[in-house]
């Protein structure tokens, strides 16, 4: 293919058809295609009335032809009858041969003048039997061929006509004769129907001819001109049918011809001509196959002829209109558009710099009466011309400007550059197949990769180590680089070639470029490891928490199966903890809990792990251990607490626990279920009086522990009945304000004695038991009316209620609240939901859509339990919450840890930097207050702000 020229003004340089020529051809094809519709029309308009006159005619002359036809016959009628009124015809019928000859004598006196005067062909008497008596023809004259018409004539006493066509077409009439009162016989005259032809012919101005079957052997057909071989009919010479006979034989067949007037007709060119035939039934004589037909044949050459004229010359004079307005047209716009061309070749210099040259060569007219478009576009373009000088002047005044400015992105490249070197972030930037196109050091250095090893790596060769992490980063880095989603954030491992293993949170997204520039994704990772590592300890004592003892214990149990290797849990619980507490308080016992740790640590192995379960409770999972050993450990562990002397303890006091023992292999029972007999095996020791150990057999405790549930599930569903819930009320602090923002509502259960049970008594089998929703309901029901109650006084407060997982889930709560808080839609603003963070993870899509739907009826949420997991800062991000509840482990020993300052106080900004409030829980003194006012924290509850009571101060 050539290269196209530039264009340069001149149009010899590419291919260039004038706008003036571009205009005439398109209006001329136009103009074609309309005068060729137009006239297609006007023919179709005359072919629909021509046809529409062609039927007309058809029926005329159909009517005509039979008009004609029975003229004839009525004619013979009324001969036939005056014949038959003769009297000496009737009296010699009945007389004997005598009166047959006078009837002969009589009738060959009439013969000639019925002959030669009324045009009779035939003449012929018959008996009431229908036996012929005399019959006169004329030469070559036909005769009767069936006696069947004359038969009915004498029978009704009528005259009757019929035509029959054999070798000639014959029109025939038979009249009864009468002779005192009866019938004697009848007589029947014939004649041809030649008349009848030549009077259509000179009527209608068409042909008229007969088609009747041929009678004789098929050796004379062959030989008779007559004969038409493709139909094998006889086309009888009437009219000028000798003429017609080679157009008859061009006929393949007959058209299907209904009897009576009515009439089938076809067109048949022929000779270069066109000619309609109508077919109209005569007669079915005996012994044929088919029946006498006539055949109308009619010319309509000239009548088509016309009509085609007509169409051409219709054509004719709209082509002459459509050329002489292209002509017309053209004399009006060339002028015009050679001042278009003029200006549009001028443009180009603009290009150049040659403005005073293209301002000379537009030229635009000096006078004008009235101005059109190319006045204004060479106005306008004297007008860019102008414009584009100053532009070039202000262009070079500028380009000094332009080179500090240009050193100065420099400088800014060079500290953006240092900035990405020096940051502790992972910066990378992949393609849309995952290869690495750039690193910055700090990501170099925590994969391990050189400079020349970045163009043979892939972003997710980095993240190998599981297969699920790879699909979903392989999906997001999909997804940004088709444009489907902005911002992906994930979770994975990076792997360091050294084997370290880090945890890096990755936010990607898609690098703006030029169109048509290949897709970069921005990939800039945060490693979190330590903080994770944080996330899954005790902040007191430094072991595992609870949660992450539990995936431990899950994988052990899975590698005991595998390797059909014992093991064993030791489940260890403080003997008279709460003594130390309430003695000490609460810091000496989480100096003593620190101790104890230690101790246990010491005791176990190093392939041992060791987590604190609860408050006074630690967990140990022994590794390949029976029965035997883990009893051994349970021992030592006690012999190194007896040896603790712990100050502030009475010299009586020796710290001890109880410790339950469950040993697995191939049991086939889950984390849970081995926590939960270790739980019971506990119990059994602490029940020996506490310092010992007990190992659970399969079995054990299941019937007190169903007696246990259906105990509280019995007092559940009487509190419920009998309005055995109280509500206690705590209130939460405006740190700010130093005044009470709203309550905590925290549910009780009244005992049978009067007293008070505290929540964990009965709540965990109203979750499993699935009562805890009923318990919600009950509550917030309750809640409602404390709020309506308080606004009647005057007083009006916020309420903070707690919901547990099971009840998201639950339609009728949602129910449930859109009822209630449609009677008291005033209520809904100073109501605050709390879930805790393992409630909404569970099932964290129907969290989402339970909350947007309490939200649209206008309470709001907060998210309980707050910083427990580092997954929480994803959690926080996700959902729809108003306040986070900072966990109470993070606060309870806020003054003298350094490690929960820090991080209470980076909840804090994190909470704060996704628009929510904060609440700390477990504030008991003032020091911990006036620090949490410090870090930026909303909102304290504690029991130094105040404890739970039922009433509100």
């Amino acid at each position: 293919m050539p290269e196209r020229k530039a264009s340069t003004g001149d149009p010899g340089g590419s291919r260039f058809l004038s706008l003036k020529w571009k205009v005439l051809l398109t209006l001329g094809a136009v103009m074609l295609s309309v005068n060729g519709v137009l006239s297609w029309l006007h023919y179709q308009d005359l072919m629909t009335r021509f046809e529409e006159q062609r039927a007309e005619t058809r029926a005329r002359l159909a009517a005509q032809a039979f008009a004609l036809r029975n003229e004839v016959g009525l004619r013979l009628q009324a001969l036939a009858g005056v014949l038959a009124a003769l009297d000496s015809v009737g009296v010699t019928l009945f007389q004997t041969a005598a009166g047959n000859a006078l009837l002969r004598q009589h009738f060959d006196s009439y013969w000639p003048a019925l002959q030669y005067g009324y045009g009779i062909d035939s003449l012929q008497v018959y008996l009431t039997g229908g036996e012929q008596l005399a019959a006169w023809t004329s030469s070559g004259g036909p005769e009767v061929q069936s006696t069947a018409q004359v038969t009915e004539a004498i029978n009704s006493e009528r005259a009757t006509s019929w035509t029959n066509c054999s070798e000639v077409c014959t029109e025939y009439a038979a009249a009864p004769i009468l002779s005192a009162g009866k019938v004697a016989g009848a007589v029947v005259v014939g004649s041809s129907l030649a008349d009848v032809v030549n009077s259509f012919q000179r009527v209608t101005g068409a042909d008229l001819g007969v088609l009747v079957p041929h009678v004789g052997p098929p050796s004379e057909a062959s030989a008779d001109e007559a004969f038409l071989p493709r139909l094998g009919l006889r086309a009888i010479p009437l009219s000028s049918m000798g003429s017609h006979r080679p157009l008859l034989r061009q006929l393949q067949s007959l058209p299907p011809t209904p009897p009576g007037p009515a009439h089938a007709y076809l067109s048949l060119p022929y000779d270069g001509r066109q000619f309609e035939l109508s077919f109209l039934v005569l007669d079915f004589p005996a012994g044929a196959s088919r029946p006498a037909t006539m055949v109308v044949i009619d010319d309509l050459t000239l009548a088509l002829i016309d009509i085609h004229q007509s169409v051409v010359n219709r054509l004719q004079g709209e082509l002459l209109v459509s050329l002489v307005s292209l002509l017309l047209l053209s004399l009006l716009v060339n002028a015009p558009l050679q001042r278009m061309a003029r200006t549009a070749n001028a443009i180009p210099l603009l290009g150049r710099s040659a403005f005073a040259e293209a301002r000379r060569r537009i030229a635009p007219r000096p006078r004008r009466l009235v101005e059109d478009e190319i006045d204004r576009l060479d106005e306008a373009a004297i007008d860019l011309s102008y414009r584009l000088e100053t532009l070039e002047r202000d262009v070079a005044a500028h380009a000094a400007v332009t080179e500090g400015m240009l050193q100065r992105i420099s400088v800014e490249r060079d500290f953006s550059r240092s900035l990405l070197d020096t940051a502790q972030v992972i910066v990378l930037t992949q393609s849309a197949g995952g290869r690495i196109l750039t690193l910055n050091r700090y990501g170099r250095q925590l994969a391990g990769l050189g400079e020349e090893q970045l163009a043979a790596s892939s972003f997710f060769e980095l993240i190998g180590g599981d297969s699920l992490q790879v699909a979903a980063a392989r999906q997001a880095v999909h997804e940004i680089a088709s444009g489907d989603r902005q911002h992906v954030q994930l979770e994975s491992i990076l792997q360091g070639k050294g084997g370290e293993s880090y945890e890096i949170t990755w936010n990607h997204s898609r690098l703006a470029g030029q169109p048509g520039d290949a897709v970069m994704v921005l990939s800039v990772g945060v490693d979190h490891t330590e903080r994770k590592y944080l996330a899954e300890r005790d902040p007191l004592t430094g072991l595992v928490n609870r949660r992450h003892f539990q995936d431990i214990l899950r994988r052990a149990l899975v590698d005991a199966r595998r390797s059909r290797c014992d093991g064993a849990l030791l489940y260890l619980d403080l003997d008279a903890f709460k003594y130390v507490n309430d003695v000490s308080g609460h810091q000496a016992g989480d100096a003593l809990l620190k101790i104890v740790a230690e101790e246990v640590t010491h005791v176990a192995r190093t392939s041992d792990r060791i987590g604190r379960l609860g408050g006074d409770e630690l967990g140990v999972l022994l590794h390949e251990c029976d029965s035997a050993g883990a009893v051994q450990v349970a021992e030592k562990i006690n012999r190194r607490l007896a040896e603790i002397k712990f100050p502030g303890l009475g010299a009586s006091h020796r710290v001890s626990a109880s410790i339950g023992i469950v040993v697995f292999s191939a049991a086939k029972m889950d984390a849970e279920q081995l926590l939960t007999n270790a739980d019971i095996a506990m119990y059994q020791a602490k029940s020996k009086g506490g310092g010992g150990w007990h190992v659970y057999s399969e079995g054990e405790g299941v019937q007190e522990r169903m007696q246990s549930r259906l105990h509280w599930e019995e007092m559940i569903n009487r509190a419920l009945a009998n309005d055995g819930f109280i509500v206690h009320y705590q209130p939460i602090l405006d740190i700010a304000s130093r005044k009470v923002s709203h309550f905590e509502a925290l549910v009780r259960m009244r005992a049978v004695d009067g007293g008070v049970v505290p929540p964990g008594m009965f709540m965990e089998v109203a979750e499993s038991s699935g009562l805890i929703r009923e318990i919600d309901r009950h509550v917030t029901g309750m809640v409602l009316e404390r709020m309506e109650l308080s606004r009647r006084t005057g007083r009006r407060y916020r309420f903070s209620i707690n919901l547990s997982g099971v009840s998201i889930n639950d339609a009728s709560l949602l129910s449930f609240l859109r009822e209630k808080l449609a009677q008291r839609r005033d209520l809904a603003a100073d109501v605050v939901f709390e879930i805790t963070e393992t409630a909404a993870v569970a099932d964290f899509a129907a969290a989402r859509r339970f909350m947007g739907a309490v939200r649209e009826l206008g309470c709001t949420f907060s998210l309980d339990d707050f910083g427990v997991g580092f997954s929480s800062f994803n959690y926080v991000k996700q959902l729809p919450v108003d306040y986070v509840k900072i966990d109470g482990s993070f606060v309870r020993s806020l003054v003298d840890s350094q490690e929960d300052q820090v991080f209470v106080e980076a909840l804090s900004k994190v909470a704060h930097g996704f628009g929510k409030k904060t609440v700390a829980e477990f504030v008991e003194d003032e020091r911990a207050l006036n620090m949490l006012a410090s870090f930026g924290v909303d909102y304290a509850q504690g029991y130094f702000i105040g404890k739970p009571a039922e009433e509100i101060p």
